[in-house]
């Protein structure tokens, strides 16, 4: 009972972070507010993975098979290796993208002398308010 409920209250949690994320990428104009959030959009998604792939009993055996244990208790115990190896690879790709993001943003700065999206889209010759 007290186990699901920390679940659910994790997973709310997780879910207000997403949408926190999502909700700063739309509103903030600044670029580099909007790469912050979108990293703290990836990283609850990553952890949602996470959670997604824990086994909630105890003792959590890791995803490598041991002689001593048996192969049903094997498979009733050990975390997912899955979503692990999607949020090892979802950081990686995230640290390049934010990588990249950043030095658009930079060079973006020393050209036009600002990182506001209004006037990024003014400049561009987009349309204007």
């Amino acid at each position: 009972m007290i186990a699901s409920f920390f679940i659910f209250y994790i997973t709310v949690t997780l879910f207000a972070i997403i949408l926190l994320g999502i909700y700063g990428l739309v509103t903030r104009s600044n670029l580099i507010k909007k790469i912050i959030m979108l990293n703290i959009m990836g990283d609850g998604i990553n952890m949602l993975l996470i959670l997604i792939g824990y086994r909630f009993v105890f003792p959590v055996f890791p995803p490598i098979y041991e002689k001593h244990v048996t192969f049903e208790e094997f498979l009733a115990r050990a975390v997912d290796p899955i979503p692990q190896a999607f949020v090892l690879t979802a950081v990686v790709i995230g640290m390049a993208m934010n990588i990249l993001l950043i030095s658009y943003a930079i060079q973006f700065y020393r050209l036009h002398g600002t990182v506001d999206a209004r006037d990024i889209a003014e400049i561009m010759g987009g349309e204007s308010k």
